[in-house]
């Protein structure tokens, strides 16, 4: 599914978020002008359901480990996502999370909310030491800085939250960002792309 993805993202430059079930529709029906979803929504007894959907949709499934109604964040918890969801990717917010999945071989994308430059510049000195795969910069409309951070990483960096204009999204993708996340439908409905 790495491949998938990488191939996806490369020409598609937007992961669709999900956050109710009336999403999961649109997102197949925009299926190809969207590189994978991150799953926000869903609990331990309908997750894999809704990732095989997307998977067999040809879709890579990102899962928000700390949306999931039911799911402890412990090592049998990391264990069941690996073992019995199987997204491709996790995203979490939390350090010991994306430990205890880097031991699962599981793709971690770290979110991080850039709330002031005091962030900004712990984010700068740690990305480093980071076990993460990829960063999630909340929100996009921080272009500036998403320029500013892939001159001190190789990491892959995405960025979402109060993406609510095609504007916002070309300004992060113009500023170095890999791809946008949105949970807005009207934003699926048109590829956006890097230009």
């Amino acid at each position: 599914m790495y491949k998938i993805f990488q191939d996806r993202l490369a020409d598609k430059q937007l992961v669709a978020a999900i956050k109710e079930p009336k999403a999961i529709e649109a997102a197949l029906k925009y299926k190809d002008n969207i590189s994978a979803v991150i799953l926000m929504m869903g609990d331990i007894l309908n997750v894999k359901h809704y990732v095989q959907l997307f998977h067999d949709a040809g879709l890579p499934v990102i899962l928000h480990v700390e949306k999931i109604g039911g799911l402890q964040l412990d090592q049998y918890g990391i264990d069941f996502v690996s073992k019995v969801v199987k997204p491709f990717a996790i995203v979490t917010t939390k350090a010991n999370v994306i430990k205890r999945a880097k031991q699962q071989k599981i793709f971690v994308i770290q979110r991080i909310f850039l709330i002031d430059t005091e962030v900004y510049y712990q984010l700068e000195q740690s990305i480093h030491h980071t076990a993460a795969d990829m960063i999630e910069i909340m929100p996009c409309r921080a272009p500036d800085f998403i320029h500013k951070l892939i001159q001190v990483t190789d990491k892959p960096i995405i960025t979402g939250g109060l993406l609510d204009k095609i504007e916002y999204a070309e300004a992060a993708l113009a500023h170095g960002a890999n791809a946008v996340t949105t949970s807005n439908v009207k934003l699926w409905k048109k590829p956006i792309n890097k230009r």
